[in-house]
């Protein structure tokens, strides 16, 4: 039965591509398990120090990382594989356990991320605040995501995907295109109670020099308002709207359903159902003079 292949320091260096001078500081930290020893200057690594120098060169990406910070990511890969140990190292669990596994774990990370941003705010916020809300470490987190703001771009996304998920199930079954668009307007209410705090801190985040954000909101919301184009021009050819720009109709329609789910936050005087008719009627019949509307006419 063979045995472990075994490796020089030369060819540790060359199948991994990291320097030997780097490889001696990674031993001399802790952070690479000691080789096997056959004599004062002869030493053997195997396919486990391989492994971990990949496991570092992944974590570490194209950054530079305090050493305290990278013994503490190290630690976590190791509690994720606790499983069983080879050399000291975790060994590799089953390819498809793995990814639900992280998929699970990274998706619990986002949905923490979601309450404590919306709590506390974008740069208020620190990593810890959201490591804390759920049991992890630090280290685990830096396993799933490089830093804050990625993981803050990750929520953006999660919450864009939640409001299409639920608008999509909630027209399903309906072809009315204005049923449709009622639909889609109560789906955004529904969640901008939940969410207007993690797209008014991404709005802000447009005012800083970051391009980042610029791009993220552009894409937020051309995905929120590419379905309504759609139906919008669905609603044109079948001649239930004038022929208009279907694009500016629908961002209009998506600032108007906004700006009424924060008015309905503001006290109890109208009711989504009151809202909905007022946008309704204002959208299929705007504001000519001698048009008679019938929604948001509360009375006091």
């Amino acid at each position: 039965m063979n045995g472990p292949t075994l490796m020089r320091i030369k060819d540790l260096e060359e199948r991994s591509g990291v320097p030997r001078t780097t490889i001696h500081f990674y031993l001399r930290q802790g952070l690479l398990h000691a080789p096997k020893k056959t004599g004062r200057t002869m030493a053997y690594y195997d396919e486990s120090h391989l492994k971990r120098l990949r496991d570092i060169q992944n974590i570490k990406g194209n950054i530079r990382m305090p050493l305290p910070l990278l013994k503490e990511k190290i630690a976590a890969l190791e509690q994720e594989g606790n499983d069983g140990r080879v050399n000291g190292l975790p060994r590799m669990k089953e390819a498809a356990t793995t990814t639900r596994a992280k998929d699970s774990k990274r998706n619990a990370i986002v949905k923490a991320a979601t309450q404590v941003f919306s709590q506390k705010g974008y740069h208020r916020t620190k990593v810890q605040d959201i490591t804390n809300s759920i049991g992890i470490s630090t280290g685990t987190f830096y396993i799933y995501f490089r830093n804050k703001r990625d993981l803050f771009v990750e929520v953006v996304d999660d919450v864009i995907r939640s409001i299409l998920g639920d608008a999509t199930k909630a027209i399903t079954d309906e072809q009315d295109i204005l049923k449709r668009m009622v639909a889609r307007g109560r789906v955004f209410y529904e969640n901008y109670s939940k969410y207007n705090e993690i797209l008014n801190q991404l709005r802000a985040e447009m005012a800083g020099e970051d391009r980042w954000p610029q791009e993220k909101i552009k894409k937020a919301y051309h995905d929120l308002t590419r379905p309504v184009i759609r139906d919008i021009q669905k609603g044109i050819d079948a001649g239930l709207y004038r022929d208009t720009d279907p694009d500016l109709l629908a961002y209009a329609l998506t600032g108007i359903i906004e700006i009424m789910s924060l008015r309905m936050m503001i006290d109890t005087k109208y009711t989504f159902d009151q809202i909905m008719a007022f946008i309704v009627d204002f959208a299929t019949l705007g504001m000519g003079a001698g048009q008679q509307t019938t929604g948001g006419a509360a009375r006091d």
